[in-house]
């Protein structure tokens, strides 16, 4: 068969670096391909030329045995290829429904020349419910108004409605609900027996092996594998073939160090957001806040950290009353706030690595207005150093793998010196080795006392970090556990509580 697209000896270079070395890779019809690899090891390379968006230095792209040359994304698309890509590629200033149809705009009217917005609201509405999320998404909202976690679900609704011939997905799963997740995997195998080529990133290796035929892994720009997935015995036997050495362990020893409260939240309110939500934190405790999309977790942390406006509700740490008002109110106070999005609002991307490291903490290396970098930078690599980062801190961020961009935006924390750290979806989009060590960091961070937060939509990851588990759905906490209650059915009951009582009272009304 011929392969619907294929990649042919791709090598690609960027200033000082070799992204891509000799890469073979080729989508069949009917079929998912999963490619895995540590950041960094060249998936987004792979995915920027298939896109369009970056042309290779050697190599021969092929589509339908033809060998083709993309100028553009256009191009690309004009082959049959969309692509939906980590970081949501939206348009804030356009509704929901203007984002899903952008580029595939339906019309009306004489010569079909006139837009139709109905169209494409009722068009946008079909595509997001077949999804079976949880929570709608309004096709009238501004794209703006959305979480990181909604922005994701408009861009691979536009990806369906174009119903292209191959479809490359780069972790569209990372900032979903692992209930959200299977519903898009259930659309994926519908996709799969209609003849769909699928190429699929991820960092989820259980969710690969449940969905790829085959599955390429690249480790240092390389290819180092094609294999059926009926091949891979065990997730361990991936992780070795991305890392190059077994994975001794990916959650550290759980142990339980806990002082006394440090940190606590009484009545937080913003209205259409989250209603009388407490909680509190004690020194060397780390704290899980789990729900689905729309529950209201992140919208709490970022009014804890003084990012959006609180209608009522106090905010006290040992002992004190705090008067957040703006970011820097929070840093002032010791807090610390790790946002999902990091590349919108966790870092600079045309800054260097150790300029990011230092934004939370110019203060403390420097005096009247003036900086001292030589201590600056100094601090930075130690910091650095000790989160592993391999990377260049001299090079612009935005040149940075995704996981090594993850740990600069840790490292500001770690510099700042803050004893109340919270973490939003903070392995969204890394690879298991990097997750690994954001998992043993944190655990430091608690053992040398400081009290940390995690909001994140995995399950798994929160059961085996946390001493303590809060459970939000509808904007309101509806459970609290402790470690050796942890259930996940539990869980799972309390995120989905607000929506099974709204339904229930549907039916009443009804």
């Amino acid at each position: 068969m011929t392969p619907a697209v294929a990649l042919e000896d791709i090598a690609k270079d960027y200033p000082g670096v070799r992204a891509l070395t000799g890469v073979w890779l080729d989508l069949r019809a009917g079929e998912v391909h999963a490619l895995v690899g540590e950041n960094g090891a060249g998936k987004s390379t792979l995915i920027r030329i298939l896109s369009g968006d970056t042309r290779p230095n050697r190599g021969r792209i092929l589509v339908q045995g033809q060998e083709v040359q993309f100028q553009s994304p256009k191009d690309a698309r004009r082959c049959g290829i969309a692509t939906i890509f980590q970081e949501p590629m939206v348009v804030p200033g356009l509704s929901v429904a203007e984002n899903v149809v952008l580029g595939s705009e339906p019309t009306v009217g004489w010569g079909w020349q006139v837009y139709s917005r109905r169209r494409a609201e009722r068009i946008a509405e079909e595509t997001v419910q077949s999804l079976g999320l949880a929570v709608a998404i309004d096709p009238r909202a501004p794209m703006a108004a959305l979480s990181t976690a909604q922005k994701q679900i408009v861009d691979i609704a536009r990806a369906l409605i174009r119903d292209a011939p191959v479809i490359v997905l780069d972790e569209p799963t990372a900032a979903l609900s692992d209930e959200e997740a299977e519903a898009l995997l259930r659309i994926l195998r519908r996709l799969r027996e209609k003849g769909t080529a699928i190429l699929y990133v991820s960092h989820r290796l259980n969710e690969v092996r449940g969905l790829a035929d085959r599955i390429t892994v690249l480790r240092g720009g390389h290819h180092i594998a094609t294999l059926p997935a009926a091949a891979v015995t065990d997730t361990a036997q991936l992780i070795e073939l991305m890392l190059g050495r077994p994975l001794e362990e990916l959650f550290p020893p759980h142990g339980d160090a806990r002082g006394a409260p440090v940190f606590a939240v009484q009545g937080l309110t913003r209205q259409g957001a989250f209603e009388d939500v407490s909680f509190s934190v004690r020194a060397g405790e780390i704290l899980g806040i789990a729900g689905l999309i729309g529950a209201g977790r992140t919208e709490v942390m970022r009014a804890i950290f003084g990012a959006d406006p609180l209608d009522r509700g106090t905010v006290v740490k040992n002992g004190r009353t705090l008067n957040v008002r703006t970011p820097a109110d929070a840093i002032a106070a010791g807090l610390a706030y790790l946002p999902e999005d990091r590349k919108e609002h966790g870092l600079v991307l045309t800054l260097q690595g150790h300029e990011n490291l230092a934004l939370a903490s110019l203060k403390r290396y420097g005096a009247w207005g003036l900086v001292s970098w030589g201590r600056l930078r100094r601090a930075a690599q130690e910091v650095a150093s000790r989160l592993q980062f391999r990377g260049n801190l001299e090079a612009p961020v935005r040149t940075i793998s995704g996981g090594n961009q993850q740990k600069l935006v840790i490292g500001k924390w770690v510099l700042s010196r803050a004893d109340v750290l919270i973490f939003d979806e903070p392995t969204r989009g890394i690879d298991v080795g990097a997750k690994a060590e954001v998992y043993r960091l944190m655990h430091r961070l608690a053992e040398e006392g400081a009290a940390v937060i995690i909001v994140s939509s995995e399950l798994l990851e929160l059961m085996n970090l946390c001493h303590r588990i809060i459970v939000m759905s509808g904007g309101r906490v509806q459970d609290e556990m402790e470690a050796d209650k942890f259930d996940e059915r539990r869980i799972l009951a309390a995120a989905f509580a607000a929506h099974v009582a709204r339904d229930s009272s549907r039916e009443v009304m009804q």
